[in-house]
């Protein structure tokens, strides 16, 4: 890679680099020793309601349905990344502080640009992940790059998000998803829903992606 893509690399060290990557694998038909704990602690209350267990929060028991529903689909959702190389899609979405904001219009204005698409505002590990954008925005500055975040939250919610969090950077909101499928970051969960992905992509300022970053921590947007 270029050194500039491997300087912006370092900058994202809770993520592994997928530049190399054109699709996105199938999701494992073993669910992860986390969320077959989920799932095996679920079945067991629900078997067993009356043996004085400890009884689930509504995140375990949502992590658990989920674990399972993603385990039985595993075969069947192979979804397409966007490749490293390939021109960014370009949109226009309402953006937090009022107004819309053109992908076209950051990519003109700025070196580069770090778009990140996320599941939802407030969420413990999206919150996290908000923080840490924002703390490094003066690094990212210094390098001629411009943050936005994306998820299919609502407006309010996002201004929510964005005044209890203090961020700093837009946040746009893709409400029906459909700027989160162009880019291969489209989650869709039976039962729960449609979500945005956690995936990052660098873009230069010729609307070319540079780079591209998949979550791989084991939470519930893998």
């Amino acid at each position: 890679a270029p050194p500039s893509t491997r300087s912006f690399a370092a900058m994202f060290a809770v993520s592994a680099p997928a530049s190399a990557l054109t699709a996105r694998p199938a999701a494992r038909a073993r669910a992860s020793p986390r969320r077959a704990l989920a799932v095996r602690a679920a079945v067991s209350t629900v078997d067993a309601p009356d043996r004085g267990s400890v009884p689930l929060t509504r995140r375990d028991a949502v992590l658990g349905a989920a674990a399972a529903s993603l385990g039985l689909l595993a075969d069947t959702r192979a979804a397409r990344a966007l490749d490293v190389g390939a021109a960014a899609p370009t949109f226009t979405l309402p953006a937090t502080g009022g107004g819309t904001v053109a992908l076209a219009d950051v990519v003109k204005a700025n070196k580069y640009t770090v778009l990140y698409f996320y599941n939802q505002d407030f969420s413990s590990g999206c919150s996290i992940e908000a923080e840490r954008f924002n703390q490094a925005l003066g690094d990212f500055k210094a390098k001629g790059a411009e943050v936005v975040g994306v998820s299919m939250d609502p407006m309010d919610k996002h201004e929510e998000f964005c005044s209890a969090k203090d961020l700093k950077f837009k946040l746009l909101s893709d409400n029906d998803g459909k700027v989160s499928e162009s880019y291969g970051a489209d989650l869709k969960i039976p039962i729960l829903g449609k979500f945005s992905d956690r995936q990052t992509f660098l873009i230069d300022s010729s609307g070319v992606v540079k780079g591209h970053w998949l979550q791989r921590d084991g939470a519930l947007a893998n």
